[in-house]
């Protein structure tokens, strides 16, 4: 029976290791940067407007996670009603709910028909409270209609201060 086994055997072996190896730490490098936190990411109104719409929507779910919402996005693609996001929290026995309308924009305002149309959804869902947030700034007549009623606006400048707070 011939001897297969020569001196370039021990090398062959540990250099396949050492491959093997390589390939399993970039997968885990890949994983880690793949996976990393979006709010960690996007700590600026700029690379805030660079994101998709998605990505925007994803991350304004991280957001209200970690203010202790328990958060579930809109299932529908494309038309959705304007509900973005779907959010409860459980104090002492009473549950709180709201949703999220989520506006990525680069340079346009969020008009007060946006404003409306959340508020009318608020007490067509029966929700205590809507949120409107956008990368970018509301209109003032946004702000004016607000006034007294549940619903909070977050421009671009007060959500980078939130992921800020949140994420330090």
């Amino acid at each position: 029976m011939p001897n297969y086994i020569t001196s370039e055997t021990p090398l062959i072996v540990l250099s396949v290791i050492l491959l093997l190896y390589l390939l399993l730490q970039f997968r885990n490098l890949y994983r880690s940067l793949k996976n990393r936190s979006l709010l960690a990411r996007n700590r600026s109104i700029k690379k805030l407007k660079k994101l998709s719409w998605d990505d925007f929507e994803l991350l304004c779910m991280e957001l209200f996670e970690k203010k202790g919402w328990k958060v579930q996005g809109n299932e529908k693609k494309g038309a959705d009603g304007g509900v973005d996001i779907w959010m409860n929290k459980g104090r002492f026995g009473k549950k709180t709910s709201a949703i999220v309308q989520c506006k990525r924009y680069d340079d346009s305002l969020v008009t007060i028909k946006v404003i409306r149309e959340m508020y009318g959804l608020m007490y067509e869902y029966d929700v205590d409270k809507a949120y409107v947030v956008t990368s970018n700034r509301f209109t003032k007549e946004c702000y004016k209609f607000i006034e007294g009623k549940p619903m909070e606006l977050i421009d671009g400048v007060a959500l980078v201060k939130m992921i800020n707070h949140t994420s330090s």
